[in-house]
């Protein structure tokens, strides 16, 4: 991957703050994946706002000398992608979401609804995680390849973990 030092953050959407625990609550809370569509809207935006000038902003202007690379798992891809299932159109999502930072790259690891049900199986299931929403999801993901002028990167994620790693992994050294 080239010398240097690399310094890493890993983090999350939603994220631990007020908006991202609301939102957790949400999902866990409530049962039809169509309700409270414009609320969890507002609560993505708000919550996505706060992470960036509070963790990730900060952390890749930290003058260190090593190349910053922020690892977020969700982003606002996702809130396009979900909320758009829920009935919002997809045009006001993307601009809704269009001042924010825009990621260097941007990796959909793509799984069948049905195996990605079948591999979180034995847990209690959020809001969202019924068959004919996901499928949904899968379809509004694989859309924004060529709606987005971004280096989105679209991973085949039914292989082992292993194998999706390596895929990742290659995805990321081509950029770095």
């Amino acid at each position: 991957m080239g010398k240097g030092l690399f310094v890493v953050l890993a983090t999350r959407e939603p994220t631990e703050g007020i908006y991202g625990r609301k939102i957790r609550e949400m999902l866990r809370d409530e049962k039809d994946p169509g309700s409270n569509k414009e609320k969890i809207l507002q609560l993505f935006i708000d919550d996505r706002e706060d992470h960036l000038k509070n963790e990730i902003l900060p952390f890749l202007g930290y003058p260190d000398g090593g190349m910053r690379i922020v690892l977020c798992d969700r982003y606002y891809h996702s809130t396009i992608a979900f909320q758009h299932a829920q009935g919002i159109g997809i045009r006001e999502l993307i601009e809704m979401n269009k001042r924010f930072r825009k990621p260097d790259l941007t990796m959909i690891l793509d799984l069948e609804p049905e195996l990605a049900l079948k591999r979180i199986e034995g847990r209690d299931k959020e809001k969202f995680e019924k068959l004919e929403f996901m499928k949904k999801v899968r379809a509004n993901f694989l859309a924004l390849k060529d709606m987005l002028p971004e280096n989105i990167r679209v991973i085949d994620a039914s292989a082992d973990v292993g194998s999706v790693f390596e895929k990742a992994r290659e995805e990321m050294s081509m950029l770095l």
